[in-house]
C-alpha cells in the first residue's frame, strides 16, 4: 500500500522552519561563517529523513482521523498541532547535528575569557 505524501501545512512549515533556522548564527571557534552555513546545511540534509518521516505519519493520522477531526471542529488545532511536531522535530535534529560538530547558538556562546 503507498503511504500518502505529506500534507502542504506540513511541507509549507517545514520550508518555515527551515527558512527560520537559517538566520539563526552558529559559532565554532576558529570556524568562519562559510564553514558553519555548509555544517548546517549538511545537518538539515541529514535531518531530513526523520522529518519527511514524521510528516507522513502525520499525514497518515490526519488521513485515518480527519473525519472525527472535522465533526469535533478540531481540524484547524490538530493541523497545527501536527505542524508543530513536525518543526519541532526539525530544529531537535539540527540542532543536535549542530552541536555534535562542536557549535553553539551564538546567543548562548561563553563569551571568551
Amino acid at each position: 500500500m503507498r503511504r500518502p505524501l505529506p500534507t502542504l501545512s506540513a511541507l509549507a512549515a517545514l520550508g518555515l522552519v527551515l527558512a527560520g533556522c537559517a538566520g539563526q548564527s552558529w559559532v565554532k571557534p576558529g570556524t568562519d561563517e562559510a564553514q558553519m552555513r555548509a555544517d548546517y546545511r549538511e545537518c538539515v540534509r541529514l535531518a531530513q529523513p526523520a522529518v519527511e518521516r514524521d510528516a507522513r505519519i502525520e499525514s497518515d493520522i490526519m488521513s485515518t482521523r480527519g473525519d472525527d477531526y472535522r465533526r469535533s471542529g478540531s481540524m484547524l488545532t490538530r493541523r497545527e498541532i501536527s505542524d508543530a511536531r513536525t518543526t519541532g522535530r526539525q530544529d531537535d535534529e539540527v540542532y543536535s547535528c549542530m552541536r555534535s560538530r562542536g557549535y553553539a547558538l551564538a546567543d548562548q556562546a561563553q563569551p571568551a575569557k
